[in-house]
């Protein structure tokens, strides 16, 4: 019989009176037992009160199957034919089933204690099930009450969730924010726009959540919106085929992860071309299969399906084993198997082990040369094996494994230093198997073949399939969860490192060091333009180091500078010893000159990229680098927006995370440093241009093309003359830009366009320095200043919101930009200020407890890196910590606790946090 055309297992047909016979008997085997050794029975009656007669609907008959198996397609006639049979058997051995109606739900339960053995029960007959085409009169049939058919679908309260749920009320479920506030931020979302405009202008509508915890929000809306999408499809596609029914396609919507929609659209899932499940079905051991797993009858027999012609069939073994796979597969695509396997991983123990791997010929060849080379980068070699050694025999729980530990053993088992390898315990086995025997094996005939293939399948079903899920899913939460902690770390410090205070009215000297090549420096002036180029060699052989270091001086002092940006790469210790030196000899003036380390991430690509070529097109791609690394120090963050976000190397493991996830974040974090900071749109360039929320490039290319065509900006509103900025652009947009006067001669029509009022709030603005006796054109002065605090000082802000018709966020927004300084940096709130030196210390040199001063470098999961001046940076373990929030910029005083002279490793304990930015150098 072909499985396209087998009989369809009819669904249990529920009696009017009900008799569950609750055995505590855990033991499979069939073998009869004297009644003294049986345990007592608890025998349940439960009777009905008789209801009108209703014929069930087909599809609720064909459900019990469809969790493990898609239904077969069946022809018309077959289809005619057996629900014929059907109605006969219905009409002919049991009484229909009967639906529920009003005034009809009396249900009487009467419990009896039984000392009888199986099978003598009381008076009350129970209802037996029958198959369609099976026989009474089949030899050694043990047919026993069954309980009710639920069970065979597996689905528990987990899945029971009638109402499909809408984007907002998922996502304040997920993220546990107010009703009210996830509705408002999903229509926000929905109309385009931006985390910078609704955390400053809309935050009445938010609850007052800061940018951080929205953009995991955001991260959150997109995955739900996904989620839709997708069952959507799934659903559609199932329709199609017209294997769901409406219960079915209700729990497909109602899923709130993917996790749960996986497992929901598992049973219909076909097996891959080409499995051993699926070669079986098309010998048509399909029909067997089920009923040995369902205890259908007829009873199977092994013999009478071996077909001698059918090389694959032609042995009871082939068949048995053909069989098993079927079943094997059959359970685990079950959905109440796999939503077990997941509530058994959350209560026991599931173990991560790693060990070391013999190294091949070419790991060893790599290793010898990445230790061997001479990189002196902050990061270290991520080749170097010895950074792995302490999961050369590592294993714990993975409930405490921490996102850090979890990437680093991903990294080295991807160097081939590692093997890793999930362990589950008997128990977790054990009682998956409880629960398998319990949805299948309760119900149906029971006789010694049918065990003995359920045992075999769920072996094979096990050690193939549920135990390499399990491992699968293990690491693949694992890993989710690393990297959304990386990613999170890497935007936290990222952020912090945008918004350094800039270092303006000073001329710098960057250098991007190096040996053989020499090291690249550059000049620029106070506003960033390029002053002088060239190459000097202190580290090349056979010269003399102080007669470059005379040659520097020469540069330093032609051009009045006292600054010096050192890049952080190759060569940057070394130079920096020579720079110690020269200080030590009196050929730079320390009264004068101080150098500051300057992360040079990015800076080589950024000096190949089409950017860089149109803004230095006649200069040498390793002096554009030095050019890159002043201009860090003079202005952070419009020199590190023309980088891509990604190799800047402040994150944790981030190039092991996906590129386009990582890059989406980090995008996210760069609007909204820009847009905070703002920017003077008639002198900004498009790198940071683009940035602006509401802003692309392609929009920011049309601004510039305006302001090249038409002149500046004289208003914000001028905006709007641009080609492609509608008004819906500009709502995003306006509150971030400026129109600074001194572009404009040193005046412009509305003093507000260089506040951050949105335009939207002008009238408000407006009435308020009315209101103070003030006038437009005072703002930013220090009587202006003060008028204005006096006034909300003086009145209730919920009083003012009222009179001003204004919600009271949008009126603090108002007043806050009243109160500043109409030229003041932005970043000059966080007061974080570059690190400047004049002399290195060696780390062998150092001694334990000794007590020195650094300012923190990057900030991971299991601690911060501090810049002491020596070669390295050092590590305060988040043990070491104190409990104290550090974060890029931040001068600490620590104690060294631990130095390895050979691997550069130096572990510090933070002792205090200094207020003062540096006391050591004033550029005043």
């Amino acid at each position: 019989m072909s499985t396209s055309t087998r009989p369809k297992r009819r669904a249990a047909v529920k009696a009017v009176q009900v008799i569950e016979i609750s055995d505590n008997d855990d033991d499979d085997s069939y073998a009869e037992e004297s009644p003294e050794k049986r345990p007592r029975k608890t025998t349940k009656v439960t009777a009905r009160k008789p209801r009108a007669v209703v014929k069930e609907p087909k599809e609720k008959k064909e459900r019990t199957k469809a969790a493990t198996t898609r239904k077969p397609r069946t022809t018309k006639k077959a289809a005619a034919a057996a629900k014929k049979e059907e109605e006969e058997i219905q009409d002919e051995n049991t009484p229909p089933n009967v639906l529920p109606s009003d005034g009809d739900n009396i249900v009487e339960s009467i419990d009896l204690e039984d000392d009888e053995p199986d099978g003598q029960t009381q008076s009350h007959e129970p209802q037996m099930d029958f198959q369609e085409n099976e026989s009474f009169e089949d030899d050694g049939c043990d047919v026993r009450p069954h309980p009710p058919p639920q069970k065979i679908q597996g689905r528990s309260s987990f899945w029971a969730r009638r109402k499909i749920w809408t984007i907002d009320e998922l996502l304040a479920e997920t993220t546990n924010i107010e009703p009210r506030a996830a509705k408002n931020i999903v229509n926000l979302f929905e109309n385009e726009n931006t985390i910078p405009f609704i955390c400053r202008y809309r935050r009445d509508l938010i609850n007052h959540i800061q940018p951080e915890q929205l953009r995991e929000i955001k991260t959150c809306y997109t995955e739900i919106v996904n989620l839709r999408k997708k069952a959507e499809t799934i659903v559609t596609t199932l329709e199609k085929e017209n294997v769901i029914d409406e219960e079915i396609r209700t729990e497909m919507l109602c899923a709130k992860s993917p996790e749960e929609l996986e497992f929901l659209y598992a049973p219909y899932k076909p097996a891959s071309r080409g499995s051993l499940a699926e070669r079986a079905k098309a010998l048509g051991l399909a029909e067997y299969a089920d009923r040995l797993l369902y205890g259908e009858l007829p009873h199977v027999h092994l013999k009478n399906i071996v077909d001698r012609k059918n090389p694959d069939l032609d042995t009871e073994e082939k068949v048995f084993n053909g069989i098993c796979h079927i079943i094997s597969h059959n359970i685990s695509k079950h959905t109440g198997v796999l939503e077990e396997i997941r509530r058994l991983q959350k209560v026991h123990r599931i173990t991560l082990k790693t060990s070391k791997l013999k190294p091949s010929k070419d790991a060893k060849g790599s290793e010898e040369a990445s230790s061997s080379s001479n990189h002196h980068h902050h990061g270290g070699n991520k080749n170097d094996a010895t950074k792995y050694e302490m999961y050369y025999d590592y294993s714990n729980d993975v409930r405490y494994l921490k996102p850090h530990q979890v990437l680093a053993i991903n990294r080295a088992e991807k160097l081939k230093f590692l093997s890793v390898k999930i362990i589950v315990n008997d128990y977790f086995k054990n009682e998956l198997e409880r629960y398998i025997r319990s949805i299948f094996l309760e119900e149906g005939v029971k006789y010694p073949l049918r065990l003995e293939i359920f045992n075999k399948s769920f072996e094979e079903c096990y050690s193939k399939k549920l135990y390499p899920l399990v491992s699968r899913q293990i690491r693949s939460d694992l890993n989710e969860s690393a990297k959304k902690a990386s990613i999170d770390v890497f935007a936290k410090n990222l952020k912090q490192l945008l918004l350094m205070s800039p270092l303006k009215g000073e001329r710098i000297l960057g250098i991007d060091p190096g040996f053989a090549n020499g090291c690249k420096i550059a000049v620029i002036s106070e506003t960033a333009d390029v002053l002088e180029t060239g190459v000097i060699y202190p580290h090349r052989r056979n010269t003399d180091p102080e007669e470059w270091g005379e040659k520097l001086a020469k540069i330093l002092k032609r051009h009045k500078c006292r600054l010096i940006a050192l890049g952080n790469g190759t060569a940057c210790r070394e130079t920096e010893f020579w720079l110690s030196k020269l200080f030590e000899l009196g050929i730079l003036d320390s009264n004068l000159i101080r150098y500051s380390i300057v992360s040079e991430q990015g800076a080589s690509i950024y000096s190949c990229s089409d950017v860089a070529k149109k803004e230095f097109p006649n200069m040498d791609m390793n002096e554009i680098s030095a050019v890159s690394i002043a201009r860090r120090l003079n202005d952070p963050l419009s020199e590190y927006v023309k980088i891509e976000p990604r190799h800047i190397g402040v994150g944790m493991y981030q190039h092991d995370i996906n590129e386009k996830q990582l890059s989406e974040s980090l995008n996210e974090v760069v609007s909204e440093c820009v847009s905070y900071v703002g920017v003077d749109i008639n002198t900004a360039s498009i790198t940071v241009l683009k940035h602006i929320a509401g802003l692309s490039e392609k929009k920011a290319e049309k601004i510039l093309q305006h302001r090249a065509d038409n002149g500046p900006f004289k208003t914000r509103k001028d905006l709007l003359q641009v080609k492609t900025i509608g008004e819906k652009t500009f709502v995003q947009c306006a509150g971030f830009i400026r129109i600074d006067p001194r572009s404009l001669g040193g005046r412009i029509e509305n003093l507000l366009d260089c506040t951050w009022v949105h335009p939207e709030s002008y009238a408000v603005a407006k009435k308020i320095i009315s209101k103070c006796k003030l006038q437009l054109d005072d703002m930013g002065s220090p009587e202006f200043i003060q008028k204005i605090g006096d006034y909300v000082k003086s009145n209730n802000i919920e009083t003012l919101a009222k009179e001003f018709k204004t919600p009271k966020e949008r009126l603090e927004v108002v007043f806050q930009a009243l109160q500043r300084e109409l030229f003041k940096d932005y970043r000059s709130d966080f007061d974080k200020k570059p690190l400047f030196k004049q002399g290195l210390t060696r780390i062998d040199e150092l001694s334990e407890c000794e007590v020195l001063t650094g300012a923190v470098t990057n900030i991971t999961h299991f601690g911060a890196f501090v810049d002491v001046g020596i070669e390295c940076d050092g590590l305060i373990h988040v043990s070491k910590m104190g409990n104290a929030k550090l974060s890029i910029g931040d001068r600490v005083t620590v104690s060294v606790i631990s130095i390895d002279v050979k691997r550069k490793r130096l572990g510090l304990r933070l002792e205090e946090m200094l207020l003062e930015t540096d006391t050591s150098f004033s550029l005043g």
